[in-house]
């Protein structure tokens, strides 16, 4: 039943791509000193947003916008 089938050129499979390089022992190390400094800088940062400043304690809300404090402020 080769008549049913089309003839179609089908070209070679290219060839794998090479291997990874291997890193070298120092590159190793400097890689580990990054990601460490980074944790460390992500870290320290992370309490720094949850801090919420709804404006100055203990001084008159309502002077600015006639005297009765609003739900707008």
């Amino acid at each position: 039943m080769s008549f049913l089938k089309p003839k179609v050129y089908m070209p070679p499979a290219p060839p794998p791509p090479p291997p990874p390089a291997q890193a070298g022992e120092e590159d190793t190390q400097r890689a580990a000193a990054l990601s460490e400094e980074a944790v460390k800088r992500t870290r320290r940062k992370k309490g720094a947003g949850s801090t919420i400043v709804a404006g100055a304690l203990g001084q008159e809300t309502g002077s600015m916008s006639g005297g009765t404090p609003t739900l707008l402020g």
